[in-house]
């Protein structure tokens, strides 16, 4: 079993957002701005995945370096659960590394997100 676990302060990820207005297309897909953006304060929602996708490259030192932060997806599900959806290096590296079944948990607070990944090798 792999895990892989991240925190950051919501106010960081506003700040690159102001700042760097390629942050968004540069780290989220389309699908995840769009999903955030629609809500009145898309920054908790923004840094929950931000810190997922930190988590999932401490998953694995194969996903730790040259993977882009696009090739890594969360998404809701039917349920509203998320859900880590792989594309491009990230996709060819767990497939060749034998990782499945990635399991996602986001949460935040008025301060901070997390996210916490959980994954089968092998």
């Amino acid at each position: 079993m792999l895990i892989g676990v991240d925190i950051i302060e919501i106010e960081r990820v506003k700040k690159a957002v102001e700042r760097t207005p390629r942050f968004l297309k540069r780290v989220f897909t389309s699908r995840e701005a769009a999903y955030c953006l629609q809500k009145s304060d898309p920054y908790p929602s923004l840094a929950a995945r931000f810190a997922a996708k930190e988590a999932l490259r401490k998953l694995h030192p194969a996903l730790a370096r040259g993977v882009r932060f696009c090739d890594l997806e969360v998404l809701r599900d039917e349920d509203g659960r998320p859900v880590v959806v792989l594309h491009g290096e990230a996709q060819r590296r767990c497939q060749s590394e034998g990782i499945g079944g990635i399991a996602i948990s986001l949460s935040h607070s008025r301060e901070q997100a997390i996210a916490t990944v959980v994954a089968e090798k092998g």
